[in-house]
């Protein structure tokens, strides 16, 4: 069980994309799990920048969920949208581009249910 869906009963992965982005009361952990730190090397300096790409191409200049802009990029680069790893990864580069200026938020992007991005105007 992933530690996003702590109490939930087992669902088959095939029906279900991820509780991060499904469950309003759900938040990003703090610091990486290990899947997600060794998903982000496997992965290298140009596959994360990827992913940020992508996630800037998603997001628009009015106010978007952060789940829907995670799941936009997420099948944007071809990955899965059901794995805790690449969710993480991508909430998490996300949040990176807050904190850079390239994105400006609305709550708590660590949740992503209950925040909105935009690019900055």
């Amino acid at each position: 069980m992933s530690s996003f869906a702590r109490g939930r009963r087992h669902v088959p992965a095939a029906i279900l994309i991820d509780m991060l982005l499904l469950d309003d009361n759900d938040e990003l952990p703090s610091l990486p799990e290990n899947a997600e730190a060794t998903l982000a090397a496997q992965l290298g300096a140009e596959g994360l920048h990827a992913i940020d790409e992508a996630l800037s191409q998603h997001a628009r200049r009015g106010w978007l969920k952060v789940a829907c802009v995670v799941v936009d990029a997420l099948k944007a680069g071809g990955f899965p949208i059901s794995d805790d790893a690449y969710i993480a990864l991508h909430v998490r580069r996300l949040i990176t581009l807050v904190h850079s200026g390239v994105l400006e938020a609305q709550g708590n992007p660590r949740r992503p249910r209950r925040s909105e991005v935009r690019l900055r105007p």
